[in-house]
C-alpha cells in the first residue's frame, strides 16, 4: 500500500491510468509486429491486438474522461489503485495457474497481456463505481456539513435578529425618551394631515391627552380660518420635501400660541412618504419682535419730529404732530403737551391727543397741588412713570386724568427744572409697563420740543433784532440822506459868497486874504466831495439795481475811458488777465473798480503807476485782484482804511475824502464777498474781493 501510495503521488493517478493504457497499446502494437514477421495468420494477428489495445484505449480514454466528470478529484487515486489491484490480481492468478504442477499457460504471449489487460479495464469500473459512489456519500456529507452550518447560522442570525429587536425596542424607548425631553414639538404627518406619531410636549402645549390627540389631524390644532392655509401648507410640503409655516397654535381651552413649524418629508418603514418636523414656541421672539418695532417707530418718530421742527417755524404744528407720533408709538389712547405759566402756577393745554373738544380748551392743572403728577413731575429732572394709577403712591391724578379713567402714563419735563417751559405726557386707559426704551423715547421728543422752543425764541429774538437793525438802518440811511441833501444848500450859499467875494474884493485883498480866500473855497469844495461821499455810501443798499450777470472785462474797460486822462497824465501802466463774468450790480460793481484804480495811480509814489488786475475761481466765487507798485500800506493801518473818512495821508499830500474805500466795502458786503488788502510799506498794496459767479440756473433765466 505503501508503494501504490508514493507512485500515486509521483505520477498520478489520472497519470498511472493512462500510462498503463498506453503500455497495453504499446504492447499490442509490439506483438502484433512481432507476429507478423513470424508468418502468424494475419486474423490471429488483428484478434489478439484488438483484445489487448481495446483495454489499452479504454484506458487512455477513461483518464481524460474522469475530469468531465462528476467524480471528485480527490477520488481519482481510487479509481487508479483499482486498476492496479485489477492488473496486480490478474497477473497473480495467471502466475499461480502457471506454477501449478498440473497446470501452465499454454501460449504465455498471448494469455496474460489480454487477462491483465481486461482485469486493469474491469479495476478501471469498479473503480469508477467505487468512486461515484464515495463522491456521492461525499456530497452528501457535505451537504449535511453546509446544512449544519446553515442552522447555526440561522440560530445565530435569529439570536442576532432578536438582539437587533431587543435593541430596537430600547433605541426606539430612548427616542421616545429624549424626543419627550424637549421642549419642542415633534410631530410626524402622513399625506392627509393625520398625525403618526408626537411626544409629550404636543399634549403639555395644548392640553389634549394622548387618546384625544390620536383622533385628531393637523388642522384641528388652529383656528377656522387657518385650516386652508395649514392643509395647503401640508399638501406643498409632500411635493416640495419641506414647509417652514408661522402660525397660532390653539390649546384646548382656545388659547392662542405663536409657533413656528418647520418639517421634511422622510420614508417611513413601510416605504411611506411622511412629514417629519418640529414645532418650536416663538412668542419671546414675537414679543422681542414687537419691541424692536417699535425701538425702530420710537427712532423714526423722533428723527420725523426732529426733521418737522427744523423745517416748521409753528410750534403748535409741530407739538400736535410730536403729540399724535407719542400717543401712537407707546399704543396709547392719551397724549398731552402742557405749557408751564410762572406767573400763575399752572400748566395750561397746548396740544393733545384722545382729548375732547371741551377738554381741549383752557383746560389747566394747578402746580399748587403738589400731590398730582403733573406738579411731581415739574419738580423732577427725570420721567415720572405710572404703571397703575390705583396703585400709585407718590402722587395722584389731576381731575382731567381722573375724568377720562386714566390707569397709567409717563410724563416728563420740557425744558430743565431751573428753566422749565412745560410737560409732555402720554396716558392710556389701562395699566401698561413702559420699558426704558420708552422713557428714552420720550425724553428724546421732549428735548427736541425744548430745543424747537428755543430755537423758536431765538429766531423771534432774531428777527426782532433784524428788524430793529433794519429799523436802524433806515433811520440812519435817511439821516444820512437828509442831511447830506439839507447840507448841500448852505455849503453852495457858502462857495457863492465866497466866489462872490473874489470876484468883488479879490484885487483889494493882499496875498494873506488870497490865500485864506483860496483855504475857504478849496474847504468848501472838500466839504461838497465829503457830502457827495456820504450820501453815495448811504445809498448802496438803497439805490442798487438788481443782480444780473455782469462782464468784469467790459467794466474794466469802462473804468479805463473814465480813467483816461487820469492814466495819461501819470502814464499810468495798466495790465490785465482774462476777467471772468460774475453776478451783481454792474454799476456798483464799475464804481468799486474805478475807486481801486484811482487809488492805485494816486499812490504810486514817485514812479510812473503799474497795475495789474488778475482773477481766480474758488468754488462758487471768484477772486479779483488788484495789485500795484505804490507807496504801500502799514499792517496796522490795513483794517482802518475801509472805515468812512480815515485817510492815512494829509491833505496836501493825498486829496481825498476818505470814503471810497468804504463805498467799496459795502458794495461788496451788498454782493456778499469780501475785500481786503496785502501791503507793506514800499512795496505796493494788492487789493482784493471775491464775487459771486455766474451759475447755469442764472445763464438761462438771464437768456430767457
Amino acid at each position: 500500500m505503501s508503494f501504490q501510495k508514493h507512485l500515486l503521488e509521483a505520477l498520478g493517478p489520472r497519470r498511472i491510468i493512462a500510462v498503463l493504457g498506453g503500455l497495453y497499446v504499446v504492447l499490442a502494437v509490439g506483438r502484433g509486429f512481432v507476429r507478423f514477421t513470424r508468418d502468424v495468420p494475419p486474423g490471429n494477428i488483428l484478434v489478439v491486438t484488438l483484445l489487448i489495445a481495446f483495454p489499452g484505449f479504454g484506458l487512455i480514454y477513461g483518464s481524460y474522461w474522469l475530469s468531465h466528470t462528476d467524480i471528485g478529484s480527490k477520488f481519482y487515486s481510487d479509481i487508479a489503485r483499482w486498476c492496479l489491484i485489477g492488473f496486480g490480481a490478474m497477473a497473480i492468478i495467471l502466475l499461480l495457474y502457471h506454477l501449478q504442477p498440473e497446470g501452465g499457460i499454454s501460449t504465455p504471449a498471448t494469455s496474460p497481456p489480454i487477462l491483465t489487460a481486461l482485469s486493469t479495464v474491469a479495476g478501471f469500473g469498479v473503480g469508477i463505481h467505487d468512486a461515484q459512489a464515495k463522491t456521492r456519500t461525499d456530497q452528501l456529507e457535505q451537504r449535511n456539513r453546509e446544512l449544519e452550518e446553515t442552522q447555526v447560522e440561522l440560530e445565530e442570525t435569529v439570536d442576532e435578529l432578536e438582539d437587533a429587536n431587543e435593541r430596537l425596542e430600547r433605541y426606539r424607548e430612548y427616542t421616545d425618551h429624549v424626543l419627550d425631553a424637549i421642549d419642542d414639538i415633534f410631530y410626524v404627518l402622513d399625506d392627509a394631515g393625520s398625525l403618526r406619531r408626537w411626544n409629550e410636549s404636543l399634549c403639555e402645549v395644548t392640553g389634549y391627552s394622548e387618546a384625544e390627540i390620536s383622533s385628531m389631524t393637523a388642522v384641528d390644532f388652529f383656528d377656522d380660518d387657518e385650516h386652508p392655509l395649514i392643509a395647503e401648507t401640508i399638501a406643498d410640503g409632500f411635493e416640495t420635501g419641506s414647509i417652514q409655516l408661522e402660525a397660532e397654535l390653539l390649546t384646548k381651552e382656545g388659547e392662542p400660541i405663536p409657533y413656528e413649524f418647520v418639517a421634511s418629508t422622510v420614508e417611513n418603514p413601510d416605504n411611506e412618504s411622511v412629514l417629519a418636523g418640529i414645532g418650536r414656541d416663538i412668542t419671546e421672539r414675537k414679543e422681542w419682535e414687537r419691541e424692536l418695532e417699535n425701538r425702530v417707530k420710537q427712532q423714526e418718530v423722533v428723527a420725523e419730529i426732529g426733521q418737522l421742527a427744523l423745517e416748521r417755524d409753528d410750534l403748535d404744528e409741530v407739538m400736535a404732530e410730536a403729540a399724535q407720533q407719542v400717543a401712537a408709538a407707546l399704543h396709547n389712547e392719551y397724549c398731552m403737551v402742557l405749557d408751564f405759566d410762572s406767573s400763575r402756577e399752572e400748566l395750561q393745554l397746548r396740544q393733545g391727543v384722545g382729548w375732547d373738544d371741551e377738554g381741549t380748551v383752557d383746560v389747566s392743572i394747578s402746580t399748587d397741588e403738589t400731590d398730582s403728577q403733573a406738579a411731581y413731575t415739574l419738580a423732577n429732572d427725570h420721567p415720572v412713570v405710572v404703571e397703575n394709577f390705583e396703585t400709585e403712591t407718590r402722587f395722584s391724578g389731576s381731575e382731567l386724568l381722573t375724568s377720562h379713567d386714566i390707569r397709567s402714563g409717563i410724563s416728563t419735563l420740557i425744558g430743565t427744572t431751573d428753566d422749565p417751559w412745560g410737560l409732555i405726557a402720554a396716558y392710556d386707559t389701562n395699566p401698561q409697563t413702559f420699558t426704558e426704551e420708552d422713557v428714552t423715547f420720550v425724553q428724546s421728543v421732549a428735548t427736541i420740543l425744548a430745543d424747537a422752543i428755543e430755537r423758536n425764541q431765538y429766531q423771534n429774538d432774531l428777527e426782532q433784532l433784524v428788524a430793529d437793525l433794519e429799523e436802524s438802518n433806515e433811520r440812519l440811511e435817511q439821516f444820512a440822506y437828509a442831511a447830506s441833501h439839507d447840507l448841500q444848500e448852505p455849503l453852495r450859499m457858502v462857495s457863492s459868497y465866497l466866489q462872490l467875494i473874489e470876484r468883488r474884493y479879490g484885487d483889494e485883498l493882499d496875498e494873506d486874504g488870497e490865500e485864506f480866500l483860496e483855504f475857504a473855497v478849496d474847504g468848501a469844495d472838500r466839504m461838497r466831495s465829503m457830502i457827495d461821499g456820504l450820501l453815495q455810501y448811504s445809498r448802496v443798499e438803497t439805490q442798487g439795481s438788481e443782480f444780473e450777470p455782469v462782464d468784469l472785462e467790459n467794466v474794466l474797460d469802462d473804468v479805463r475811458e473814465d480813467l483816461r486822462m487820469k492814466i495819461e497824465e501819470s502814464d499810468a501802466k495798466i495790465t490785465a488777465e482774462s476777467l471772468p463774468r460774475v453776478t451783481g450790480d454792474e454799476e456798483q460793481l464799475r464804481q468799486v473798480f474805478q475807486n481801486l484804480l484811482s487809488n492805485a495811480i494816486k499812490y504810486s509814489g514817485e514812479g510812473p503807476p503799474k497795475v495789474h488786475i488778475s482773477a481766480g475761481r474758488n468754488g462758487t466765487d471768484w477772486t479779483v485782484s488788484v495789485s500795484d507798485n505804490g507807496i504801500g500800506i502799514d499792517p496796522k493801518d490795513q483794517d482802518r482804511i475801509f472805515e468812512v473818512f480815515e485817510g492815512l495821508h494829509a491833505a496836501d499830500d493825498y486829496t481825498g475824502t476818505g470814503i471810497g474805500l468804504a463805498v467799496c466795502e459795502r458794495i461788496i458786503e451788498r454782493h456778499g464777498g469780501e475785500i481786503w488788502v496785502e501791503s507793506e510799506p514800499g512795496e505796493g498794496s494788492t487789493f482784493s474781493v471775491t464775487l459771486p459767479a455766474v451759475t447755469d440756473r442764472f445763464e438761462e433765466y438771464a437768456v430767457e
